[in-house]
């Protein structure tokens, strides 16, 4: 069960007081139906298109949104160039979710008499549809017109969250004046999601806020613990919901981990929760890809097929099942490799041969065990140059790309322990099977040689000088433990597990999101190689299971 805690972080969710609708891009849909809102613009006089005809509520029924279902028009008038949204906060603001409990200094607001906590502050934002360029939003105070910050926005998924810290003596001004933000340069346009007063005490996260968070109290373990139970808060709520595909299916795998590990069912309730946000009303598929374009009722590509893993364990019967093994079917290759058209990647170590492994042992089909074993094999076959290096992709022409990428070793390695664990426990074997658990260990051994003192791997393993990756280190680290726990690793894999989550807890955010993360890698190799680092809930389900295998390995 989760411990109890003190809770040092608050939510401030904001109201929005002045923005203006922009065209949602062509072909492109808000998750789940929710509204949101856009900064930036190019001044066309254009109709205004629908942001969605209601949020979904989990169960697949609408929520009745605010506004006509298809915006508003503007008389014909042309759009300001750059539209600005207002954001402020009610004199009756009160955090959602989490309350200050310790220690909270309080100072009226000589306007409203609000109460403010005074301890360190991140403005917040999340991104509505995926992003392919890179932005930066200015914010400054209502009426002082005081610079607060910069958004810097790079390549952004849908559901991604952002924030600027908010410097002490601006604290107050931003609560009682609210901000404007504002596109910096021309043409861009960010939408963000827009407050629900329906979910804004469910996934405060994911609507504009402001993060309020006290200094952690008692001595080190006591405030490493203190942020490792604000993660497990996070992942537990619908603030830890992504876009269906590997992304999520990063957060639904720490949610099984974590209920297994610490034999506390609201984790796998709230997978189930997440799993309802992607049906209709007749339990059909009803989401988004990678690049925010509907693509109902089927998957979208070999990384969407990662969630079912999930979904077979909580639902086995579950008629969307039927939609991976279809999407399986289309893509195999006369090699066998299930993959998309012009690239094998390291992802379907995880995104395919794991869950078709997953459906293999509950529904005990021994040509599907075959196919996943197979998923394994061709990729190490095409992916490890002669030399033992691992790539994420090859390409037709037999070209390499993303060299010793920290997540591509995750994503290898946690392919080949977890489809090895669910195989194992049907009984199967081959000789296929003892040449992958080979491949593990000796994959394993190489990504050990990398990790850094401080317990961390960068986001190329072998160019410590880019700097460090949460998301790569994470997920490294917990196939490394899951492959200790299944008796296929040494002691000392288990001790760089350790060493990983210790080196993670400091990039833990007060409410508990894993940041450090190198981005998407939507911005290509030189993206990864700028030092750019974001927040991800992807990146917090990866340590989610880190942190389930870590005390499964204890609990023994």
């Amino acid at each position: 069960m989760m411990a109890e805690q003190k809770e040092n972080a608050a939510y401030f969710i904001a109201e929005l007081t002045e923005s203006k609708d922009v065209e949602v891009p062509p072909a492109k849909r808000i998750p789940f139906g929710w509204k949101a809102s856009a900064v930036g613009g190019d001044g066309i006089e254009r109709e205004v298109v629908s942001h969605g005809s209601g949020s979904r509520n989990g169960n697949g029924s609408a929520i009745e949104s605010s506004g006509s279902e298809h915006g508003e028009e503007f008389g014909g008038k042309e759009l300001p160039f750059g539209a600005v949204i207002s954001l402020s906060w009610p004199d009756e603001a009160k955090a959602t979710n989490l309350t200050l409990t310790a220690n909270t200094s309080n100072v009226a607001s000589p306007t409203n008499q609000a109460y403010i906590p005074m301890g360190s502050a991140r403005l917040r934002i999340t991104a509505a549809i995926d992003v392919r360029e890179e932005l930066k939003l200015e914010v400054i105070t209502s009426r002082s017109r005081c610079s607060v910050g910069v958004f810097d926005i790079r390549y952004a998924s849908a559901l991604q969250p952002f924030e600027v810290v908010i410097a002490p003596e601006q604290r107050r001004k931003v609560l009682e004046e609210g901000v404007e933000l504002s596109m910096m340069g021309e043409g861009g346009v960010f939408w963000i999601l827009q407050p629900d007063s329906a979910l804004r005490n469910q996934a405060p996260l994911l609507f504009p806020h402001l993060l309020v968070s006290e200094e952690d109290e008692g001595d080190a373990a006591e405030q490493e613990e203190q942020r490792l139970q604000q993660m497990l808060r996070s992942l537990s709520s619908l603030s830890s919901l992504q876009p269906f595909g590997w992304l999520e299916g990063c957060v639904l795998d720490g949610l099984m981990d974590l209920s297994a590990a610490l034999h506390d069912p609201r984790f796998k309730e709230t997978a189930m929760r997440h799993l309802a946000y992607y049906l209709d009303e007749n339990q059909q598929l009803k989401y988004e890809n990678p690049r925010s374009e509907p693509v109902d009722g089927k998957v979208y590509g070999i990384e969407g097929t990662l969630p079912f893993a999930a979904w077979v364990r909580l639902q086995p019967e579950h008629p969307a099942l039927e939609q991976a093994l279809s999407l399986w079917r289309s893509l195999e290759r006369e090699d066998g490799a299930i993959c998309g058209a012009g690239m094998l990647s390291a992802e379907g170590s995880y995104t395919v041969a794991y869950p078709m492994a997953v459906l293999a042992r509950v529904r005990q089909d021994e040509g599907l065990a075959k196919k996943a074993i197979r998923q394994l094999e061709v990729r190490r076959e095409l992916l490890i140059d002669p030399g033992g290096v691992l790539y994420l992709r090859c390409h037709s022409d037999g070209s390499r790309t993303f060299r010793n990428w920290a997540r591509a070793y995750a994503w290898y390695l946690l392919g080949l322990i977890r489809t090895l664990q669910e195989l194992r426990a049907t009984g199967y074997r081959s000789s296929s099977m003892d040449l992958c658990e080979e491949e593990f260990v000796r994959a394993s051994k190489i990504a050990l040689r990398y990790q850094s003192t401080d317990g961390l791997w960068s986001v190329f393993l072998d160019e410590p000088a880019v700097g460090s990756d949460a998301s790569g280190s994470a997920g490294i680290a917990a196939a490394l433990a899951l492959g200790a726990n299944a008796g296929l690793l040494p002691k000392q894999a288990h001790l760089a597990a350790e060493r990983a989550m210790q080196g993670l807890i400091p990039y833990l955010t007060p409410d508990g999101v894993l940041g450090h993360v190198a981005q998407s890698n939507k911005g290509g190799e030189a993206l990864q190689r700028s030092g750019y680092r974001v927040m991800f809930q992807m990146a917090t389900g990866l340590m989610g299971q880190l942190y389930a295998a870590c005390r499964a390995n204890r609990m023994e």
